[in-house]
């Protein structure tokens, strides 16, 4: 590692206090520069000695106290029951969270700062006390308070001013029960310790310190209670101070930057607690050599990341990957090259990152939803689907998933009972109903550990084994203190919060060895720590610095006025944890994207801009990108090899399969959509349905249709049949509930639990009872006629030049009128029902809107070549017009200037040509399946990604 600040102090105290180090204690911003600084004393040490006492501020402080800081989880319980003896409301617990959050936080606040919480949470309207009870404060002090004041009037309050004057004015009755609690089972929080040692010091106590020395090393910004001790410790001569800082935080004439910056803290610690004379701080006064790389999106950082480090790794100690957004730790793990042999992660991984958090998350969606009724539980399939195809899930119990998803689309299932699903041991924990807390625990820990047991075997999932391992631990350590608390049978709702709450703050460790290898870090870890080279990912403005307030109950202009920390406080604290970092390294690579993502800013973080243009630093810009060459994808050819003529052959006569009139359609349309589905035997994907949609009100419509002719088929149907339907309207409903109850299932389920229809499918039942009633009425006009067949499953071995092939397929409806056998197939999509021509039928691109044409006229083609000779009319009832004036079921065909109603028979010949030139061309091993050209035509189809369009 680099001589930098931490061995400068190291060789300073091992040569003026070698033999005394024992009884020394040193005081560091994080653990991580404790261990850093006990390594840099190791290797001075010439034989075995007493290490000095190594500690974090927060530790040093809990050391002079007898109180022990609380888990936030019981602060949080007791903080309620204060709130609600003092408010006299009986707020739940759910309720105050949120609140609970702000106050602990706040209270921190006052006390590490040293607030007189009265005038804090004084209600100033009147100002009447201001100039005598605040006299303390200088002029910018009460300009921010008479600012945040004069926005209330006492005479015209709003709702909202009210409501926060009600609540702020309870606030010290509850920071002062709350501290009496706490201190009555010699708990804290951590502000709390802060003020007791300060104001046992205002009270000349002397703290009973067992060193020799106490060192503080590296801090920055101190807190009133930090410098009430540092003063004590220092009056005493016990205390050495050590400031790390650049010349880049000073100003020319060697004054600190008091205004703004990194250097803005500096002035005054410098001054009121200087180092040791002959303390010579290691400066680079060269500076580093920076580079500012601006890269498409955050992941392309990688890149840089594999590059620089295959280039500037040297050996253990001296490179670190800085992580500013620590999200990004694992896709950066995976741009560290090969010549990296060790690496040590510093921060651990965020445990709300894991998929072992998101499946948990899923757990509770599930949860939340789930439906009791006499028969069990019920779970919605939006809930259980992704369950069943999470990472962990599908690779434990795969072949279970995949039978349960086919099962749950192809049947339609909306809800499913969880019984159903519970078809391994695995499924049994997963899908099981819970009713409180206590048992939401038992039930995450008894998955958890299911999951862990079954990942075991496998070698190459040990890092998720470890996810799962820390979230059953966290999941553990809340149901411990929930038991402690007596709160352990709290509502799923509020269980889940405190989980979430938990886990937040919860990370997964990496194991390694902390004084070895490539160092991977976020920035809080780089306090007081050197490194010879460095690479910064995610250097854009909101990410570093963060531009979003900490959630608080005290505004910010009274936050200034009582010189509490504020957003500008924060930026100004990791300004100067960025500029120290940067300024003994050799070699520095800063990275920020040029590429906006969710919340994620494309601007460049103001610390890069301060580099280039405030501290005149050498910088090299560069943009990283890679090399971009647009190609045209190609066009996918299904050649007709042996294989493809086999199925092709599979529809031959002799042969099983047939074609039907939709499956040449198909072609027709597209030749190589017929490839994925006949040949290929790719299967659009199939969704749940829980609404009517256009195909859902088709199938009902002929559902209800055909229902109602069944009982006449071989019959004439009558006006007056038609007219006694139309006025039974317990008959046409029962009809149409049927088709909901055979097509969405959600209405069949346990007769006594989801029968009723209900949302938007309410309106869709009132559509589809009017659309039958109009087309009742138009078939009442038509009348009589007779229902010859419905669903006629047709088939017919056709002869086609030298192939002789099976086609067939279902005919919706055969009726006579006239001497006329009319072929009528229902259709609710759109089309013409006029053609110019023939030709136009097998016209690629005129076909879609003609196939309702053309497969009628194959049906009755198949009819009159399987013995029907009187006269067939192929005809369509266009459900949609069935409203339009213009409603017709009969087909044309242009006939100069007016139109013909098509019959097979005088156009049999010319459509005969048709069909045995499309098979033809069909079974032209030299002709391949391919794409249409026009690519508008594939907006809509689901085999487009398949064909690069």
């Amino acid at each position: 590692m680099t001589s930098g600040f931490l061995n400068a102090i190291a060789s300073y105290y091992y040569q003026n206090a070698k033999a005394e180090l024992a009884d020394y204690c040193f005081v560091f911003p994080s653990q991580r520069a404790g261990i850093f600084f006990t390594n840099h004393l190791r290797q001075m040490v010439e034989a075995p000695s007493w290490a000095p006492q190594i500690v974090t501020v927060n530790d040093f402080f809990g050391s002079l106290s007898k109180q022990i800081v609380a888990d936030n989880i019981t602060l949080l319980f007791t903080l309620h029951q204060v709130y609600k003896q003092i408010s006299g409301k009986d707020t739940s617990f759910d309720e105050f969270l949120p609140w609970g959050d702000m106050f602990l936080g706040d209270f921190d606040d006052v006390d590490k700062y040293l607030v007189d919480v009265d005038q804090l949470f004084s209600n100033l309207i009147s100002y009447k006390e201001l100039d005598d009870d605040y006299s303390h404060l200088n002029e910018k002090q009460l300009e921010a308070i008479k600012t945040f004041w004069g926005a209330f009037k006492a005479e015209q309050l709003s709702s909202h001013q009210s409501y926060f004057l009600e609540n702020w004015e309870h606030i010290p009755k509850v920071y002062k029960a709350f501290k009496k609690k706490l201190s009555e089972q010699s708990l804290a929080f951590e502000g709390m310790v802060y003020r007791e040692i300060a104001e046992r010091i205002g009270q000349e106590e002397l703290l009973d310190i067992k060193w020799k020395k106490v060192v503080f090393v590296g801090l920055n910004a101190l807190t009133p209670a930090e410098r009430k001790l540092m003063d004590h410790l220092r009056k005493r001569k016990l205390a050495d101070f050590f400031w790390d800082y650049s010349p880049w935080m000073e100003k020319p004439d060697d004054a600190v930057l008091q205004t703004r910056g990194p250097g803005l803290f500096l002035n005054e610690n410098r001054l009121r607690y200087p180092s040791p004379k002959d303390f010579v701080l290691p400066l680079n006064e060269e500076g580093p050599e920076i580079t500012i790389t601006a890269v498409a999106n955050p992941t392309e950082q990688l890149k840089s990341v594999h590059s620089f480090l295959k280039k500037e790794y040297e050996s253990d100690l001296k490179t670190a990957v800085v992580l500013a957004d620590e999200t990004m730790l694992m896709p950066a793990l995976h741009g560290i090259p090969d010549n990296v042999d060790r690496i040590n992660v510093t921060m651990g991984y965020p445990l709300n990152n894991t998929p072992v958090f998101g499946l948990v998350n899923l757990l509770f969606e599930m949860q939340r939803n789930a439906r009791q009724s006499k028969e069990g539980t019920w779970l919605y399939h939006r809930h259980v689907l992704p369950i069943l195809q999470h990472q962990y899930i599908s690779l434990l119990a795969e072949e279970d998933c995949r039978s349960i998803h086919k099962q749950l689309v192809r049947k339609n299932i909306i809800f499913v009972k969880a019984k159903e699903l519970q078809v391994n041991p695995l499924f049994k924990l997963l899908f099981t109903k819970v009713n409180n807390g206590s048992e939401l625990a038992h039930y995450l820990t008894d998955i958890l550990t299911k999951i862990y047991e079954l990942l075991q075997p496998q070698e190459n999932k040990l890092l998720e084994q470890e996810f799962v391992f820390a979230l059953h631990k966290s999941i553990v350590r809340l149901q411990d203190l929930l038991e402690q608390n007596q709160q352990d049978e709290l509502q799923p709702e509020t269980w889940i919060k405190l989980y979430k709450k938990l886990a937040d703050l919860q990370t997964v460790p990496f194991k390694g060895e902390p004084l070895a290898g490539l160092q991977v870090m976020g920035i809080l870890e780089t306090r007081a720590l050197d490194f010879d080279k460095l690479i910064i990912l995610d250097l854009n403005e909101g990410v570093f610095p963060k531009t979003s307030a900490p959630n608080t109950f005290i505004p910010a202009t009274l936050r200034a006025g009582f010189e509490l920390p504020t957003i500008e406080f924060q930026d100004t604290i990791f300004s100067y944890y960025f500029f120290r970092l940067i300024h003994r390294a050799k070699k520095v690579e800063l990275l920020y994207s040029t590429g906006a993502q969710g919340m994620k800013s494309n601007e460049m973080s103001r610390y890069l801009y301060q580099l280039k243009y405030e501290f005149n630093a050498q910088i090299q810009s560069q943009t990283s990108s890679g090399n971009v060459s647009l190609l045209s994808p190609p066009l996918p050819l299904a050649r007709k090899t042996k294989a493809v003529m086999a199925r092709l052959e599979q529809y031959k006569t002799g042969h099983e399969k047939f074609l039907s009139p939709s499956a040449l359609s198909v072609y027709l349309e597209c030749p190589m959509r017929f490839y994925y589905q006949k040949i290929a035997g790719i299967k659009e994907p199939e969704e749940i349905t829980e609404e009517a949609d256009a195909r859902i009100f088709g199938l009902i419509f002929h559902d209800v249709v055909e229902n109602l002719y069944k009982p006449h088929i071989g019959k004439a149907v009558e006006a007056a049949t038609i007219e006694g339907w139309i006025k039974n309207k317990p008959l046409i409903d029962g009809l149409i509930r049927e088709g909901f109850n055979t097509h969405l299932t959600d209405y069949e389920k346990g007769k006594s639990t989801f029968t009723e229809i209900h949302g938007k499918n309410v309106m869709v039942f009132e559509v589809i009872r009017r659309y039958l009633l109009q087309f009742l009425k138009l078939e009442k006009a038509r009348a009589p006629f007779t229902i010859v067949d419905l669903e006629r499953k047709v088939q017919h071995s056709y002869n086609s030049n030298e192939l002789q092939l099976n086609i067939g397929g279902f005919i919706d409806r055969l009726e006579s009128k006239d001497g006329i056998l009319r072929v009528m197939d229902y259709k609710t999509g759109t089309g013409e029902a006029t053609i110019a021509a023939i030709d136009d039928l097998f016209n690629t691109d005129k076909h879609k809107k003609n196939k309702a044409t053309f497969q009628t006229l194959l049906y009755a083609l198949i009819l009159e070549e399987t013995g029907h000779h009187s006269p067939i009319q192929p005809g369509v009832i266009w459900v949609r017009d069935v409203f339009k004036r213009s409603y017709d079921t009969q087909l044309f065909i242009k006939e100069g200037k007016g139109k013909n109603p098509i019959l097979l028979q005088p156009l049999r010949e010319a459509f005969k040509a048709g069909l045995d030139s499309l098979f033809e061309e069909l079974y032209n091993p030299d002709i391949p399946f391919q794409p249409v050209d026009n690519v508008d035509k594939c907006r809509y189809c689901v085999y487009k990604d398949l064909c690069n369009r």
